[in-house]
């Protein structure tokens, strides 16, 4: 498969999946879909260079500033996925998201990643039957474990991981393409 080949299908990987998310984006508020507009941007510049690790996004109590939901998206993006304009993949500590060494999956369809897809998005929709309900005007923070190495726009900050103290942890399905793997937790807070 040429170089030319490799780079359609990396970016039918994430254009497609960018579409899939796309549909569950749905907000009224003009600032709200500014800034989802902005960090999609963000992410894609980040993710076409292999310079990110992990996604996360945290619902915050806006009264309490208590953290009450945290979807963590870990992402892996194998050796051949990374851009010819992002550094080699070497053992280095500023590259986070590093799998140069492990062997991608096998080729899949794109129906195949797709399927996969939605899958997750049927099991994030199914999630309602055991996250308790929000309470409150809540909030949202979006973090991103980018590599050290990593171009970072200047209304992006350093922030710490806000976990959620002594929370439940559901694993959720993952889905892979030939370029990455994506795995998905969710953290919660039991109603007390």
């Amino acid at each position: 498969m040429g170089s030319e080949d490799k780079s359609k299908v990396h970016k039918l990987a994430l254009k497609g999946s960018a579409k899939l998310v796309a549909e569950f984006v749905i907000s009224s508020d003009d600032q709200v879909r500014a800034y989802i507009k902005k960090i999609m941007g963000q992410l894609d510049r980040w993710m076409l260079r292999g310079k990110i690790s992990k996604l996360v996004i945290v619902i915050t109590n806006k009264d309490t500033g208590e953290h009450v939901e945290r979807w963590q998206f870990d992402v892996q993006i194998f050796g051949k996925a990374r851009s010819s304009k992002s550094k080699p993949a070497s053992k280095t500590t500023d590259q986070e998201n590093d799998a140069s060494g492990v062997e991608a999956p096998a080729e899949k369809t794109e129906k195949e990643i797709q399927d996969e897809i939605a899958a997750i998005f049927r099991q994030i929709t199914a999630s309602v039957t055991f996250l308790p309900q929000l309470a409150g005007d809540c909030t949202f923070n979006v973090l991103v474990y980018a590599d050290a190495d990593s171009e970072v726009p200047v209304e992006w900050g350093d922030s710490d991981a806000k976990e959620i103290a002594n929370g439940e942890r559901v694993q959720l399905r993952g889905f892979s393409t030939s370029n990455h793997r994506v795995d998905t937790l969710v953290s919660y807070r039991l109603a007390e």
